[in-house]
């Protein structure tokens, strides 16, 4: 009970900071006549929203862990990625994001076996099969949100012009690759009977 409390107000903190200062620096690149920016930057609040609007609109809880990681993950990805452009002025910092994409696609993934009741132990190529599928597609529709952006407004976020298709496929890759960490861990704890993170997080997505 108190960690769920401690969890709660964690992920509020997050929430917070992240949507106020989402919406400041938006406003003041809208100001400035950048839209595209301010865009980036208005969207960090309906992405931060996404558990609470599953919650409160569609009646559905995620669980704390899962709420935990995505929030974290976007406020890395989005806020400190983009807004704060560590993109741009840390080295690796964009692969390093693309690797955790995949390892939060992958939960998600055994998230939605679940919740759709067909995962079953007895299954275990079927579910390592439809986790790197999933963490394949998502990354995906990434790609394809990140092209049509491009095409739209101009840009160059997928790097077209300075490595052709070679950052979007390491991106790719980047994302299988973090798949792929979540699914060796889960094959051990399953295979192995433990009671670590996979499990945990498996046994709080059934009670969620």
């Amino acid at each position: 009970m108190i960690y769920m409390k401690f969890n709660r107000k964690f992920n509020l903190i997050l929430v917070c900071i992240a949507i106020c200062c989402g919406l400041y620096l938006g406003i003041d690149k809208m100001i400035s006549g950048d839209i595209y920016s301010a865009l980036i930057r208005f969207a960090i609040v309906p992405v931060m929203l996404v558990p609470l609007i599953l919650r409160k609109v569609f009646h559905r809880e995620i669980g704390a862990k899962l709420e935990t990681i995505y929030l974290l993950f976007v406020f890395c990805a989005h806020f400190l990625g983009s807004i704060i452009d560590l993109y741009h002025s840390v080295p690796g910092y964009d692969k390093v994001m693309h690797l955790l994409s995949g390892s939060v696609s992958a939960l998600v993934a055994l998230y939605v076996l679940i919740k759709l009741n067909q995962y079953s132990e007895k299954s275990l190529f079927f579910n390592v099969l439809f986790i790197i599928a999933f963490t394949i597609m998502i990354a995906g529709f990434w790609e394809y949100y990140e092209y049509t952006c491009d095409q739209l407004f101009q840009k160059d976020a997928q790097n077209v012009l300075t490595t052709g298709v070679g950052d979007t496929m390491q991106d790719m890759i980047a994302a299988t690759i973090g798949s792929i960490l979540v699914i060796i861990m889960y094959l051990y704890e399953v295979l192995s009977r433990s009671n670590w993170f996979i499990t945990r997080f498996m046994k709080e997505t059934r009670e969620s």
